[in-house]
């Protein structure tokens, strides 16, 4: 096994040390483009705007090398004119005496990754290098790699999502790697913004999140937790060819929300972290199908940590219990009152709504919603975390439809029904603590300007430096897109333009109304009180149906017995006045 794994990473450095990919510029790796025949170099910002003076660095295979037609010696200076973004300097090379290379450089103030080997679904071993604008000579590093993504992962699809495992050169262990400043991890993950048209939706929207969500209940002594995954928008070469723009960001996983780990000595479960996956009332929370305690997956549920695979164990019960407690809320507003708190971190609940309500993220109302429990033994409480946000502000949910009711920033806020918990806003104090933190939220992250310079101040940086044009280039009229036009400023005044709209529209109908309360007897809630209220307290005394007091204490007596029963035949045969006057009641 250590014989095939060496010889895989032979290969694979073979790849990286070709002749094209030992141009070396200033300090900074050149990296080789064979689609466009471009070296592309990754400088700091600073040098943008400025002649650029670079010692020039190339193999011994090349006998000659000249930019814009002046010969430079390996190892002399060469000065490039005024560096803006996706300039192009003629490049020419004689390749063993024989070979004359023609091409160009263009520089970035973008990281670029470099990925060598050949993906699937399965880890499979690889290079990676990673080439900071302002830190030294990239080198390689050795990983596992495998492709990630549901409908992103088809088979015909183009530019794809990775996560990647980096391990130790020598036995394969895990091996720990910092970058852009944030954590030193051997997992990162490459997000394509595959079916986004403006690239960028999950990675601003992310930083959103942190920026406006209050923090989950057990951090107070935790400062160091986070609210969701960090990244950084880079551009990515797989074996040579250029690959576009990239998010490159941290999972989401214990370490980033500072979750308890799980006791292996012990084998005792601690912090959890659960991941909905698909669309499914289970995860709805309104009709779940049954567990089994057993499976690794429950109905689009599964456990993220502990891993399954690791420890062939999971732990549900925080989660079911939670399931089980708002199929029952759904139904009776006053357990939804008193009892939620138990279950659910309300803050963050709060202002998960108001978030998916702003940026009108269609596939995480219910879908693509991490829930954490910090520790088993001390509270079991689920805090909501968002993933995947990039069908959102106005983007349709794929790029080959095209339903402008479902993504009109003037959408009522009622589509967002299959929220777990959404029933929460009927109750009219729960509504108007949601509403005054929209409020409170408008005069700063959600400020319609500051909503929008998000957004553009990305794209300026992407459009300044070139990435934009390249990113374009490599992936306009892809099937990917459906072969439609990318175009990120157009698709960025898209954006504002829906942004502003959403938000006017949010401050006249911001939050939804709570539903009326429901009269007196009324317990199957269907706001009639009549014989169906009847038979079903006889189902609810009988033991065939759960509500759980609620409305079915007609009397208030905190029991539910046939005094129930009587109080709401009294109810149905003498109905209460009501009020029609337009003067207020006493």
């Amino acid at each position: 096994m250590r014989k095939k794994f060496f010889t895989t990473f032979t290969l694979l450095l073979v790849a990286v040390a070709s002749w094209a990919q030992v141009l070396n510029i200033g300090g900074h790796r050149a990296v080789f483009d064979s689609l466009n025949q471009m070296w592309l170099c990754s400088i700091p910002q600073s040098c943008f705007g400025n002649d650029y003076t670079a010692t020039i660095n190339y193999g011994d295979s090349i006998s000659e090398f000249a930019v814009e037609g002046t010969l430079i010696g390996n190892g002399e200076e060469c000065v490039f004119e005024d560096v803006e973004g996706g300039k192009q300097y003629t490049v020419t090379a004689n390749l063993n005496d024989t070979v004359l290379i023609t091409g160009y450089i263009t520089f970035t103030w973008l990281p670029i990754v470099e990925l060598y080997g050949n993906f699937t679904n399965y880890y499979s071993y690889a290079t990676v290098l990673v080439s900071e604008p302002d830190s030294a000579l990239a080198q390689p590093m050795f990983a596992k790699i495998k492709r990630r993504g549901q409908s992103t992962n088809a088979g015909n699809s183009h530019k794809l999502n990775y996560r990647i495992k980096f391990i130790s050169e020598l036995d394969s262990t895990k091996e720990n790697h910092r970058f852009f400043g944030l954590r030193d991890d051997n997992t990162w993950l490459l997000d394509a913004g595959q079916h986004d048209f403006l690239r960028v939706r999950n990675r601003v929207n992310t930083d959103l999140w942190m920026d406006m969500a209050r923090r989950a209940w057990y951090t107070d002594s935790l400062p160091n937790a986070r609210k969701g995954s960090r990244g950084v928008m880079v551009e990515m070469i797989h074996n040579g060819q250029y690959m576009g723009i990239y998010n490159m960001c941290e999972p989401l996983d214990r370490k980033q929300l500072k979750l308890k780990r799980y006791d292996e000595e012990g084998k005792l479960f601690h912090g959890l972290i659960y991941e909905a996956t698909a669309w499914t009332r289970t995860v709805t929370m309104t009709d779940p199908k049954p567990l089994n305690p057993s499976m690794a997956g429950w109905d689009g549920f599964k456990m993220n940590y502990p891993d399954y695979d690791e420890i062939g164990r999971v732990y549900w019960t925080p989660l079911y219990n939670a399931v089980k407690f708002a199929q029952r809320a759904d139904a009776n507003i006053f357990l939804r009152a008193d009892s939620m708190q138990y279950y659910f971190d309300i803050p963050v609940m709060q202002d998960y709504y108001i978030f998916i309500s702003v940026i009108q993220a269609l596939d995480n109302e219910s879908k693509n919603i991490f829930y954490g429990v910090y520790d088993t033994e001390v509270d079991n409480r689920l805090t909501m975390f968002p993933w995947d946000l990039d069908i959102s502000l106005g983007a349709n949910i794929r790029p080959e439809l095209n339903q402008p009711d479902l993504i009109s920033p003037e959408r009522p806020i009622d589509w967002i029904g299959l929220l777990p918990m959404a029933g929460m806003m009927d109750i009219k104090s729960y509504n108007d603590e949601v509403k005054q933190r929209y409020l409170e939220l408008r005069q700063t992250v959600l400020n319609t300007d500051s909503l929008v310079n998000r957004f553009r101040t990305v794209i300026n940086n992407l459009e300044e430096c070139g990435a934009a044009t390249r990113e374009e280039n490599r992936w306009s009229k892809d099937t990917d897109l459906a072969r439609k036009e990318l175009d990120l400023s157009k698709e960025m005044d898209y954006v504002e333009d829906w942004i502003r709209r959403r938000m006017a529209y949010l401050d006249e109908a911001f939050p939804r109304p709570p539903l009326p309360p429901y009269p007196e007897g009324d317990v199957n809630l269907d706001y009639e009180v009549n014989i169906a209220d009847v038979n079903a307290l006889i189902d609810i005394i009988m033991g065939g149906m759960d509500n759980s007091m609620g409305q079915s204490d007609v009397n208030h007596d905190g029991e539910v017995n046939l005094a129930d029963i009587n109080r709401d035949v009294e109810l149905i045969l003498n109905p209460p006045q009501t009020n029609t006057s337009d003067e207020p009641e006493e």
